[in-house]
């Protein structure tokens, strides 16, 4: 093969390498969700989020928390549901992976002409690599917190080349995700105001680069949208108490200084392993910009405001530590942040023709030796639910039994359950054990607790046989308009026109 085909061969398999791990990617979330027997609630949650709203159900209302817009101003969701009302929960992996592929995309268009080849193997290593990987794997399943990370970027990215409608576009869309979100990119924008200043006037005085007109401005702004944001929590709310009122009364009644203290310290050391990650990925270039205290300075300053923001969410879960700073929809918007601040000051910077050192190599080599080691103190992800990803036994069996997904729970008893849901009308709810919640992703699970919360008359009640006797959960309907399914392993209780329409 000639010399220039084989580089024209490599640039194409370099250039494609992010998008075959995304193709990977969705592969590990079907195999997570279909095969591994786990209750992964969140991912359900953000599911029931996302389309019942589009199935005649209450907006934001999910059969965990009941109306869950008493928490979160997750308006972003609701969006996806016109793509997961026909793909299931493997839709919101599709809509952050084809984000995540635009980014990529769009990030490559703006560094082709250049000498690209590190700063495309760092926003690699920011996007795809360890740590974002433990965040996207989150073992807790999913949360609406991961598109932070693809539309961030969007947004980063469209403010560095100056293309004032996407940024608009991109801005609300990111805005929309959670009410949290205007942190996130009041730290970018300010992170870029800051920048933009220093590399237009290199030579005054580090006053002038932070108190000035469009800081205000960007603060100011920032300050009212999250105001208006946590005002539209507590009018939602009503008389009952806010998730930091909770918080703040929980620790109250749980804390003593030594246990404050180890809190703290170790919310500061796992947030420091993160921070360590991304920073050696900056270091080329602070050592070649004027004054690199100053964008040091903005960097790391609003990475405290960010890490104090998390700790203040973290602090209802007290004294958990791995529910602060190391919980998957945490630490994966920081990263985001992160990883949005160094897309535009690559591209700005090159710009304005200068060029990170000479060993940026070098730092890219050790930030993702660092990372891959250090990944599991940065991310709270369950090591027995990870260690089965990549089982070799476990994966040919699902690739052969399961057909990549295609054929979805194989083996009994889970079989049975998945042929049942997949006659069930859309919108119905069903009660059922917590490990197989999953398997009716297409309806709406309740599973088994004091406190169901049902809104409709269910279609299926299961119970396990070698629990009826224990299990003080169980609640039984009125035998009236319910027949018993035969199965060895459950009791189900179906409702009996239903049953009798398809299997009679």
């Amino acid at each position: 093969m000639p010399l220039s085909n084989f580089r024209k061969l490599l640039n194409y398999l370099i250039v494609g390498f992010p998008f075959a791990i995304l193709l990977g990617w969705f592969y590990l979330k079907v195999y997570q969700f279909q095969y591994l027997n786990e209750n992964f609630v969140d991912g359900l949650i953000a599911l029931q989020l996302s389309r019942g709203w589009l199935e005649g159900r209450p907006i934001l209302f999910d059969t965990y928390y009941g109306s869950h817009w008493l928490h979160h101003n997750y308006y972003f969701i609701l969006l996806t549901g016109f793509v997961t009302k026909f793909t299931g929960l493997y839709g919101l992996f599709l809509i952050y992976l084809g984000l995540l592929a635009t980014f990529f995309l769009k990030f490559y268009r703006s560094i082709r002409t250049r000498n690209w080849l590190n700063d495309w193997f760092i926003v690699i290593l920011f996007g795809v690599g360890p740590l974002a990987y433990h965040v996207y794997l989150d073992n807790y399943g999913w949360h609406p917190e991961q598109y932070f990370l693809p539309l961030l970027g969007l947004f980063s990215l469209s403010l560095a080349r100056r293309k004032w409608i996407e940024v608009a576009f991109w801005g609300l869309l990111t805005l929309s995700i959670k009410e949290t979100a205007v942190v996130l990119l009041c730290g970018v924008t300010l992170f870029a105001s800051v920048l933009s200043s220093l590399v237009q006037h290199p030579t005054q005085k580090w006053p002038h680069y932070f108190f000035n007109r469009n800081n205000y401005l960007i603060v100011g702004i920032s300050i009212v949208v999250f105001a208006a944001g946590m005002w539209w929590l507590s009018y939602l709310n009503g008389p009952h108490p806010s998730r930091l009122g909770q918080a703040v009364l929980l620790i109250q009644k749980k804390a003593s200084i030594s246990m404050t203290v180890a809190y703290i310290g170790l919310v500061a050391f796992f947030s420091s392993v993160s921070l360590a990650a991304a920073c050696l990925l900056f270091i080329p270039w602070w050592r070649v910009i004027p004054q690199p205290k100053v964008i040091i300075g903005v960097f790391l300053g609003f990475c405290f405001v960010l890490l104090t923001v998390f700790f203040v969410e973290g602090m209802l879960y007290f004294p958990e530590p791995n529910m602060s700073i190391r919980y998957p929809a945490r630490v994966g918007s920081w990263w985001a942040f992160m990883m949005s601040c160094y897309v535009f000051m690559t591209i700005r910077l090159v710009e304005a023709k200068l060029q990170p050192h000479s060993n940026q190599r070098e730092w890219l080599l050790w930030a993702g030796l660092f990372q891959f080691f250090i990944t599991p103190m940065a991310v709270s992800n369950a090591s027995s639910i990870h260690g089965q990803m990549f089982s070799i036994k476990k994966n040919f069996l699902f690739i052969h039994n399961n057909r990549l997904g295609t054929k979805p729970y194989a083996q009994s008893p889970a079989k049975v359950l998945y042929e049942l849901a997949q006659k069930l009308p859309k919108g119905c709810e069903i009660v059922c054990p917590a490990e197989y919640v999953g398997i009716f992703q297409n309806v709406y699970a309740n599973e088994w607790s004091y406190d169901l919360r049902i809104l409709t008359r269910p279609y299926l009640y299961i119970y396990e046989k070698k629990d009826l006797k224990t299990n003080k959960k169980y609640i039984f309907p009125k035998k009236e308009g319910y027949t018993t399914v035969p199965h060895p392993q459950f009791l189900i209780l179906a409702d009996a026109v239903w049953y009798n329409q398809h299997y009679k």
